[in-house]
């Protein structure tokens, strides 16, 4: 199998299908392109999401805003090579407290084991969120298809993959690039947090009665997000790549290395669907985050992306981008 998040096909026939509901609580499975569970204690909703990679905490509460709940706190496991020192395990707590004391939630339990399992230590984040309100989101499972749905990326696209392909390949970018463009391509660290904008679509959503839904975009990027939603909501999609944001100097970093950039991890963009008319998009411009309508999901199972005069048909993504040079 390719590295990294097994494809939509193998998750769906080996994984998801094989996984029963059992009990009496009523639980919501997290899909792919859902990326949190929710189970619903009376007026309670409960959602929870987890995370191997950097940033995990961002990308757990990235996945849980957008599902309309807020982190509440976190549990993490930490596996460490035999050849780890403790002021290694030092550094992963303390990148682990730096970001929750930015979401201001605590590490409720953590368990670190020495394994000879692995070759590097490997930190698995849980994270859990609560909610009253009502999660008024796109549900893919209520309905039969989401044809004519709009599509809306919020927020460029692969930071968080360039950053690892910059950490990789340090020294190779640099005696290309200079440090300011470099700098340029990789932002702040805060630009991989989506959560208060996620937060503020489905506030709107709610107060002007849109039925839409927003996915984290990470793994495998926001072409491989908008091919799990067709497939699970029975759709094709029809879009213009130009319109989705992707940083010139990202780009120019991608190319030293063969790199699709569209299938590159993405973590901070945002994949935002809905029904209907919606001043969303213009609303998160104002508000000085880019946003763009890209296309629409339809009828047909054609997945067709078009740029300029020309335009192709989108074959099932493979692994992410960023394998081709991060193993």
């Amino acid at each position: 199998m390719d590295l990294g998040r097994v494809k939509s096909s193998i998750f769906d026939r080996t994984i998801f299908k094989k996984i029963k509901k059992r009990g009496a609580i009523d639980i919501n499975r997290a899909y792919l392109s859902e990326q949190s569970a929710i189970a619903s204690f009376g007026s309670l909703n409960v959602c929870t999401a987890i995370s191997s990679k950097p940033y995990a905490v961002i990308d757990v509460s990235n996945k849980l805003h957008a599902s309309g709940a807020s982190l509440d706190y976190i549990t993490a496991s930490i596996l460490v090579d035999e050849n780890s020192r403790e002021i290694r395990v030092r550094e992963i707590i303390e990148d682990l407290e730096k970001w929750c004391a930015y979401f201001n939630v605590t590490i409720a339990n953590i368990d670190v084991q020495v394994s000879k399992n692995v070759n590097k230590p490997v930190t698995t984040v849980f994270g859990v969120a609560s909610t009253k309100k009502e999660i008024t989101k796109l549900d893919l499972t209520a309905h039969k298809s989401i044809a004519g749905a709009k599509i809306a990326v919020v927020n460029p696209i692969g930071l968080s993959g360039v950053r690892r392909i910059y950490n990789a390949k340090k020294d190779e970018i640099l005696n290309r690039y200079t440090e300011d463009v470099v700098g340029r391509a990789l932002g702040e660290d805060i630009e991989l947090d989506a959560s208060k904008t996620a937060d503020f679509i489905y506030d709107y959503f709610r107060d002007n009665g849109i039925n839409g839904s927003v996915c984290a975009v990470c793994e495998c990027g926001v072409l491989n997000s908008l091919w799990d939603y067709s497939i699970k909501g029975n759709a094709g999609f029809e879009i213009d790549i130009r319109k989705v944001s992707v940083r010139q100097e990202i780009i120019e970093i991608c190319e030293m290395y063969g790199i699709n950039p569209y299938e590159l991890e993405s973590m901070g963009t945002l994949l935002v669907t809905y029904f209907g008319e919606c001043d969303i998009v213009n609303i998160l411009n104002e508000k000085n985050v880019t946003a763009n309508v890209i296309g629409e999901f339809v009828s047909s199972n054609n997945k067709i992306i078009r740029s300029l005069s020309e335009e192709r048909f989108l074959e099932m993504p493979g692994q992410d981008e960023i394998y081709k040079v991060v193993i």
